[in-house]
């Protein structure tokens, strides 16, 4: 898998060659599988040794996720508006690759688990911090409206989004009965 993943982030990137260092999967992936990609890169646009995340499907799925290349499209209008997430390198749909379709991000270091965040010892300014950079990154979320040409595959709410979120997941608990 290394030597093909080293073509195609070559050809797609401008790189005369590409070293992968490291390739590893990552915990705390619940629905999609993470994987740790270090790689060195001679020349092209990512030139020099780039901290990157591989994402792709998970053998067990969850009916209403969205699909890597949704994902990828998502986490570009994320990154285009300020959002801070990991900016979106590259996708790649053709399974011959590594056996399925997958997206390649730039790595972010931090906790993202919600209930690790909580029960993490903090200054009292720090959280209150948090709290402040936690509304300004949703205030960015707001910001992308649909609708989007490059987003058409999400669909419009027809009723409130909490009335519409509980009736999608009723949906998504009927599926799996």
């Amino acid at each position: 898998m290394g030597e093909r993943l080293a073509r195609l982030l070559a050809a797609r990137t401008g790189a005369r060659a590409v070293r992968v260092l490291d390739l590893a999967p990552l915990g705390g992936g619940a629905i999609q599988e993470n994987w740790r990609l270090d790689a060195d890169f001679e020349g092209g646009r990512l030139d020099g040794c780039q901290a990157l995340v591989l994402r792709t499907d998970a053998p067990s799925a969850v009916p209403f996720s969205l699909s890597r290349a949704q994902e990828f499209r998502v986490l570009e209008a994320a990154f285009a508006a300020g959002v801070a997430v990991p900016e979106p390198l590259l996708l790649e749909e053709d399974p011959a690759v590594i056996g399925r379709p997958f997206h390649i991000m730039r790595r972010v270091e931090g906790v993202a688990a919600g209930h690790r965040l909580v029960r993490m010892a903090m200054a009292e300014a720090a959280r209150e911090a948090l709290v402040e950079r936690l509304g300004a990154e949703l205030a960015r979320i707001h910001a992308v409206r649909p609708p989007r040409e490059d987003l058409a595959f999400l669909p419009l709410p027809q009723r409130p989004a909490a009335a519409e979120r509980i009736a999608r997941y009723r949906r998504s608990l009927d599926a799996l009965a």
